[in-house]
C-alpha cells in the first residue's frame, strides 16, 4: 500500500520541531522511521505533517557523567551497540542494543523513537524501567524530566504532551549490575519475553533489585513482588522470587505464544539472570 498524503518538515532545532507539533495536532515526529514508516505504508497512521528530526544536531550523542549515561534521542541503536564509551561503562547496555532486530534496523532506529513509541515488546522501555531512568523532553512551554515509571502508560501510550519532543534518555548506571536478555522465535523477531534486571551486590547479597518485563505482558512492567523476594538474599536463594514472578504478572496470549508459554520463558530468563548474579557474586 502507499502512504497517505502528508506535508513534510525538517526543522533544524528542537524549538522548531515543538512549534510544528503545537500548530498541527495531527503532526507526527519521524526519528529513525523503523516503526512509523511501516505504519504509514499500511495506512495505520495518517499524519497531516511529518516532522523529521534528522537535521537536529542537538539530539545525537553519548556522554557519561557522575554515574549517568546520557543518550541523545536521535542516537541509533547501532551507535549505542558499537560505542566504546558504552562498552566500557555499561557493556550490558551495548548488549541490549544488539538484541534489537537486525543491523539494518539498528542502523536507522533510534533510542528516542523506540522509547516514544512505547511498544510492549521493545527492549529500551524495559531497560529504562529497570534502571530507574529518565527522559528529558522539551515542549513549547519549556523542558522537564520524566521518570520511566511515569512515562509508560500502556502499550503505545506515554505521558508526553502533544508538542513535546524527547531530547535525551538518561540511565543511572553507577554501582549497578545490569542484565538484559530476551527470547525470540527467530533472530531479529520481536521478543516474546524481554527481561531486564538491575541490582547491587553487598557481600554476596542482592540489594536495590529492580526487575522489568516486556513482550510477555500487555505493556512493560515492574515485578515488585519478585523484587521484594530477592532483597537481601543471595542469588541462589531465589525460589520465592521465581514463584512470585510467575504468579504476579498478567501474561498475554496471541498467535505467537500462549500466556503459559510466555510465563515459562520469562521465569527461564529470570533464572539465567540469577545465575549470572551468582557468578558475579562469586557464589556460582
Amino acid at each position: 500500500m502507499k502512504s497517505p498524503v502528508f506535508a513534510y518538515a525538517a526543522p533544524n532545532t528542537v524549538a522548531e520541531a515543538c512549534s510544528l507539533l503545537a500548530n498541527d495536532e495531527d503532526a507526527k515526529l519521524l526519528a529513525g522511521g523503523q516503526s512509523l514508516v511501516p505504519l504509514l505504508a499500511l495506512r495505520l497512521a495518517a499524519p497531516t505533517t511529518l516532522v523529521d528530526l534528522r537535521l537536529v544536531p542537538a539530539l545525537t550523542g553519548i556522554t557519561y557523567d557522575q554515574g549517568v549515561l546520557r543518550l541523545g534521542a536521535m542516537t541509533t541503536h547501532r551507535a549505542i551497540e558499537r560505542s566504546p564509551l558504552v562498552q566500557d561503562v555499561a557493556p550490558a547496555i551495548a548488549e541490549a542494543a544488539a538484541l534489537i532486530a537486525h543491523p539494518q534496523v539498528r542502523t536507522r532506529g533510534t533510542i528516542g523513537g523506540a522509547v516514544a513509541h512505547a511498544d510492549a515488546a521493545a527492549e529500551w522501555p524495559a531497560v529504562l524501567l529497570a534502571l530507574g531512568g529518565h527522559v528529558e523532553v522539551t515542549g513549547t512551554t519549556g523542558s522537564r524530566s520524566i521518570s520511566a515509571s511515569d512515562l509508560f502508560m500502556g502499550p503505545f501510550m506515554t505521558s508526553l504532551e502533544p508538542d513535546e519532543v524527547i531530547t535525551s534518555v538518561s540511565l543511572p548506571i553507577d554501582g549497578r549490575e545490569i542484565w538484559v536478555d530476551e527470547h525470540q522465535r527467530r533472530h531479529g523477531d520481536y521478543g516474546l519475553s524481554i527481561l531486564a534486571m538491575t541490582y547491587q551486590l553487598s557481600d554476596g547479597f542482592l540489594t536495590d533489585v529492580r526487575l522489568a518485563v516486556a513482550g510477555a505482558t500487555g505493556s512493560v512492567t515492574r515485578a515488585p513482588e519478585a523484587e521484594a523476594a530477592l532483597e537481601g538474599r543471595a542469588p541462589a536463594d531465589s525460589s520465592d522470587a521465581i514463584t512470585a514472578l510467575a504468579a504476579e504478572l498478567s501474561y498475554t496470549s496471541d498467535i505467537h505464544g500462549s500466556a503459559d508459554y510466555r510465563r515459562d520463558i520469562t521465569t527461564t530468563l529470570f533464572q539465567r539472570a540469577l545465575r549470572a548474579a551468582g557468578e558475579r557474586s562469586g557464589q556460582a
